[in-house]
């Protein structure tokens, strides 16, 4: 096995105390992050670790062989980024955190792009619907974050890469059964399919634009993924607020119906990374290299090709309106 996998793998248990972390920062399962560990205290003749239910902590041996690896690794690091500098190539390898249904819909495009434009540079992207303080993403491993909010930290550097817009719609089905609502305070009668998250405010839609304002939702279905409340919207469960790019095809064909347009919610798409006096070059090329991506290719412009889950009728053909 590679020397340098192992001494790599040893330090991030080490540092975030949890065979789990280390193993998810590194890509690995828990059980192969384990089998390096035991492999490496095999070869040298020494336990490194005392393990416990509840925690890892290092023996004496381990915590002067980790002083050593650490040192290691850092003067490869810092020889690379001299390397880097001299020649103007950023190198290595950057891990990204994104929201599931944004990564999947447009950021994984993004970054097959970088990676054609880079192949120097080993991507890593990792899709979570998480809910975390901005500087997490840092202790969890990850060199830039992406986030649909307008985040404000002194911990964190942030660059806006796009805007999203979203839009109100339901199926035809459910606006033929209820009625349309006539302004956002109507929108406290009817069923709502709102995020799902940690604060109570995701409950709270908020619209600026004529006839705007802030209302709270309910309703029998909730999710923190927007694709998931896409499906639901399309099965007739309730009213969905959703951006506008992942519902461009349904609009089209009539399986889901906006209403109130004049009502906008416009949110940032934001690149969250480490304040820090010398931000990685590769940092730096990739965030500059989002937020030109997704101003020359007008992503959000465009129909965005997803699965339909609409209800179905006798003739096998989706129920839309006459």
């Amino acid at each position: 096995m590679d020397r340098f996998q192992v001494v790599e793998s040893f330090v991030r248990v080490a540092q975030s105390g949890s065979f789990t972390k280390a193993a998810m920062q590194l890509g690995l399962s828990r059980a192969m992050m384990s089998r390096r560990i035991l492999d490496l205290e095999t070869r040298l003749g020494v336990r490194l670790l005392n393990r416990s239910t509840r925690k890892v902590s290092l023996t004496a041996e381990g915590s002067a062989y980790l002083a050593r690896c650490e040192r290691v690794l850092n003067d490869l690091e810092t020889a690379e980024r001299e390397v880097a500098r001299s020649g103007s190539i950023p190198l290595g390898t950057i891990r990204i955190l994104a929201p599931k249904s944004f990564g999947v819909v447009h950021l994984s495009d993004a970054m097959i792009a970088f990676c054609e434009a880079h192949p120097q540079i080993r991507v890593s992207l990792s899709l979570s619907d998480f809910t975390f303080r901005p500087n997490d993403f840092v202790d969890e491993g990850f060199d830039v974050a992406i986030c649909i909010a307008d985040i404000r930290d002194s911990a964190v550097l942030s660059r806006r890469i796009a805007t999203l817009k979203w839009v109100l719609c339901a199926s035809p089905d459910f606006l033929r059964e209820r009625g349309t609502p006539r302004s956002i305070a109507d929108l406290a009668r009817y069923p709502c399919l709102a995020h799902l998250g940690s604060d109570e405010h995701d409950r709270v839609w908020r619209f600026v634009g004529p006839g705007g304002g802030s209302v709270r939702v309910d309703g029998p279905f909730h999710s923190n993924s927007a694709l998931a409340i896409r499906k639901a919207a399309l099965a007739g469960l309730g009213i969905a607020l959703v951006p506008e790019c992942y519902i461009a095809a349904d609009l089209n064909v009539g399986t889901l119906v906006r209403f109130l347009p004049q009502c906008a919610v416009r949110h940032p798409v934001v690149a969250l990374y480490a304040q820090s006096a010398h931000v990685p070059k590769k940092v730096r090329l990739l965030v500059e290299f989002l937020a030109k991506w997704f101003k020359r290719a007008h992503v959000f412009d465009l129909p965005t090709p997803l699965p339909h889950f609409g209800r179905q009728i006798s003739n096998g053909g989706t129920k839309v309106p006459k």
